[in-house]
């Protein structure tokens, strides 16, 4: 399990230079600044519900004020305004605010924390736009590697040639440390990666794919907190 709070953007006014607004530590009396400090919290939510632009509470700036108050090296994952930004272009400011998330975060660790569901839900134009810009491939869960857990087991692979493609299957002796799976196949030398649900053991693999050779397939677990199994491979003649 993670533990992680969603704090006021803004710790003090001038934190960094520039900012005004509400004080969380002199208004909220939480010093939010602290706890993500000390690493007392697995994930950390700064309310950054202003636009990019916005003069008084510039979005860039409080992040990287953030990320640099980050000393125990947390999750960093910014709460969006999703529902309400307050600009005329809704759905292209997010988007533009989780591809700045990435550029000032660690890529391989970047997210966002959306403010509400309903921001997704209820927009017929947000939820395209970012399932096909910054949400266009499945991501795994960042590791928490300060969060102690039973290492996961190898899975075994299993795999019979079936004229056209190839039958695959999976198992682990602890799979209810499983959460999901990433399955790889490899097309002439280039590997490809799929992210799969717990449920899915098994999967019928073409050996040819727009005409190119199916050379190896392999599988890892992965649990909840991100960690992953060594991998099983084999090679398909």
């Amino acid at each position: 399990m993670k533990f992680g709070i969603s704090p006021f953007g803004i710790w003090k006014p001038g934190y960094p230079e520039g900012i005004v607004g509400s004080s969380q530590y002199d208004e909220l009396f939480a010093d939010a600044k602290l706890w993500l400090n000390k690493g007392w919290v697995d994930y950390f939510s700064p309310q950054l519900y202003w636009p990019i632009d916005s003069k008084g509470q510039a979005f860039a700036s409080l992040l990287k004020w953030w990320k640099s108050e980050n000393t125990m090296n947390r999750h960093l994952w910014p709460g969006l305004n999703t529902v309400e930004v307050k600009v005329s272009d809704r759905p292209g400011e997010i988007k533009n605010q989780v591809e700045l998330c990435r550029q000032i975060l660690n890529p391989d660790e970047a997210g966002e924390v959306h403010w509400s569901i309903a921001g997704l839900t209820k927009s017929s134009n947000m939820l395209p736009t970012l399932k096909n810009g910054p949400y266009k491939e499945k991501a795994l869960t960042p590791k928490s590697p300060w969060i102690k857990a039973a290492p996961l087991e190898k899975p075994t692979l299993f795999i019979n040639d079936n004229a056209s493609f190839i039958q695959t299957s999976w198992s682990t002796k602890n799979i209810g440390n499983v959460f999901q799976w990433v399955l790889f196949t490899q097309y002439n030398g280039v590997w490809e990666t799929e992210i799969l649900t717990l449920e899915n053991l098994s999967k019928d693999i073409p050996k040819f794919k727009d005409g190119k050779r199916l050379n190896a397939i392999a599988i890892k677990a992965i649990d909840r907190l991100g960690n992953e199994s060594d991998y099983m491979a084999k090679k398909v003649k």
